[in-house]
């Protein structure tokens, strides 16, 4: 079972408000180690062509989630490759957060990953510390693997304070110690501060959250825009974010105008993928899923069209939304006279939801998902543009990039 990690020994202490975070410690692998016990200690990668999910023996040697295999094999050749059990995960999962319904019916869910929230059950279930033991103890005895948990007055401050506490361990930090607690931490490690971020702000010589704070709001605004106003209150320790299910969009769409007016199928085709992607990652990002996917084009002497499609089931993936996505642009683009624009909306969105084996193939979609979720945590790391995929690489030379992807002309997105 994990253990206590106490930021400050007064006490967990009375609060309004107790937030707890559930993390899967190295998800995939260590389901792989409970599994087989001569795994365990050894270091696990789970993956196909990338790394999915790296054991903390692993880590130890430098591998990362996204990393190519072959790179892992080479920095570490007693690294056992697996490729995993996608429905066994997905199974456990649910399990898990089945129990945290058990302590509270207010939870946000991921795919290796909860918020709890625990304000107004003390009397049924006791003070938060004990909570989030106790339920560590359930995991591990129910299904063998090992959880972090963390607890604060916040979501954010919650899942900082199980950051500290991995692997397996139960952060807390109690109320009204917030921002003395986060102000020794790297400023990369505050929600918000990503690749891009943290360059600029570490070349102002703001290293820790600390530092952060001797930023004045305007100053903030200035460097980052209305993202400032947050880091402001975020490296103060305030964060009102609440733990609920989020409002579905009607639809998420993305397009642009081309720099010159184009009749290149390839760049098109680039594009068209380089958009559909941030599309999809947009749905992962917010737990959902599209049903039905739109492509538009406008023509460079006038006149636009477009035409949509269902797929055969509701997905995050790219991979099924840019099939559909490219099959209705041969469709559409019928005239072979030169764009001026081109987007691609998703539409019939609902929550993600638990896989129906017999529908389809889930073990192929379950590896689409490891794969997607293992681009997005290089892309959380180091920026979007850190990867550049499939038909988006006709991109590269003709268009600019910045860490946060390609910069378009005229870009467009609704959500």
């Amino acid at each position: 079972m994990g253990t206590r990690t106490d930021f400050h020994s007064r006490g967990i202490g009375i609060c309004p408000r107790w937030v707890m975070h559930v993390d899967f410690d190295a998800f995939f692998a260590s389901v792989e180690q409970a599994r087989n016990p001569a795994l365990r200690g050894r270091p696990v990668i789970v993956g196909n062509g990338v790394i999915a999910s790296c054991s903390y023996e692993a880590r130890r040697s430098g591998l990362y989630n996204g990393m190519p295999l072959s790179r892992a094999a080479r920095l570490c050749p007693s690294v056992v490759i697996l490729d995993g059990s996608y429905p066994t995960y997905r199974a456990l999962a649910e399990r898990i957060f089945s129990f945290c319904r058990d302590v509270s019916p207010n939870v946000e869910t991921f795919l290796d990953e909860a918020y709890v929230e625990l304000t107004g059950t003390e009397r049924l279930n006791g003070e938060a510390f004990a909570v989030g033991r106790a339920l560590q103890g359930r995991v591990r005895r129910e299904t063998g693997l090992p959880v972090t948990v963390g607890i604060g007055r916040s979501r954010m401050i919650a899942k900082m304070a199980g950051k500290r506490a991995k692997p397996d361990g139960l952060g807390v930090v109690e109320s009204g110690a917030e921002a003395e607690t986060i102000a020794p931490l790297p400023i990369r490690d505050l929600p918000g501060v990503g690749h891009a971020y943290g360059a600029v702000l570490e070349k102002l010589q703001v290293r820790t959250i600390g530092d952060l704070r001797a930023l004045s709001a305007p100053a903030l605004r200035k460097l980052f825009g209305v993202h400032g106003d947050i880091l402001f209150r975020r490296c103060r320790g305030e964060d009102t974010a609440v733990i609920e299910e989020k409002e579905i969009p009607r639809s998420i769409s993305r397009e642009t105008s081309f720099h010159r007016d184009t009749s290149d199928l390839l760049e098109i085709e680039g594009m068209l993928f380089y958009l559909s992607e941030r599309a999809a990652r947009t749905l992962r990002t917010l737990g959902l899923e599209a049903r039905t996917v739109h492509v538009r084009i406008r023509y460079a002497g006038g006149g636009s069209e477009g035409m949509g499609r269902s797929l055969p089931r509701p997905t995050g993936l790219h991979g099924p939304i840019l099939r559909g996505a490219l099959d209705l642009l041969r469709r559409v683009y019928a005239r072979r006279e030169a764009l001026h624009l081109v987007g691609v909306s998703l539409a019939n969105i609902s929550r993600r939801g638990p896989r129906q084996a017999d529908l389809y193939d889930e073990e192929e979609a379950e590896r689409g998902e490891a794969l997607s979720r293992a681009l997005d945590d290089v892309r959380d790391r180091f920026g979007f543009s850190s990867v550049v995929a499939g038909r988006s690489f006709d991109l590269v030379g003709k268009l600019d990039r910045n860490t946060h992807g390609f910069v378009l002309r005229t870009p467009s997105l609704t959500k």
